[in-house]
């Protein structure tokens, strides 16, 4: 069946340099929530975000070092093309090392709103799991569609804030979700 969705863990055998060559990041921000008076409103903000190829690239460079490492990655594939993808990184931090990062998770452009990137959540909850993980820690992009994803799997925000993922990105949401 040709939009048949194959989801698995990701390895040095279905996943290299170039696997992510035709992933369509894009996405046109209108609004992101950003703090104002001490909460999140939602404020007008608008760009269009995407990546080039070299940052394609880079990006999957990143992910198989994680993985030659130990963490975990998942992807979704339609036609040997992967369409959506999170990746773990399952070094626990916290005041009782409860947390793991899931790093990275995106659908491709064209493959949203069809339940992909739910499925792919729960592996990465699964995975975190078996990591030994009592919450998945999301540093979460700021668009409004973001968050509402995010929402909608269930996440809340952060009890307890990672300053280095923070910094890292600070219009992001710090957000968790209890496994």
């Amino acid at each position: 069946m040709k939009d048949e969705v194959i989801y698995c863990a990701l390895d040095r055998q279905n996943f290299g340099a170039g696997s992510l060559d035709g992933f369509e990041r894009y996405q046109k921000v209108t609004r992101c929530w950003r703090l104002s008076f001490g909460g999140y409103a939602l404020k007008p903000v608008g760009y269009t975000e995407d990546w080039s190829l070299s940052e394609k690239r880079a990006l999957a460079e990143r992910i198989l070092a994680g993985i030659d490492r130990g963490d975990m990655a998942y992807g979704a594939f339609i036609g040997g093309n992967i369409v959506g993808f999170a990746y773990l990184d399952v070094r626990p931090f916290g005041s009782a090392a409860q947390y793991v990062d899931l790093a990275e998770f995106y659908v491709s452009a064209p493959f949203r709103g069809r339940g992909i990137g739910r499925r792919l959540f729960a592996m990465a909850c699964d995975g975190a799991r078996g990591a030994a993980a009592q919450k998945l820690y999301i540093s979460a992009h700021s668009a409004e569609d973001s968050i509402a994803a995010y929402k909608s799997y269930g996440c809340t925000e952060a009890a307890e804030i990672n300053a280095e993922l923070a910094e890292k990105e600070p219009y992001d949401l710090q957000l968790e979700y209890l496994l």
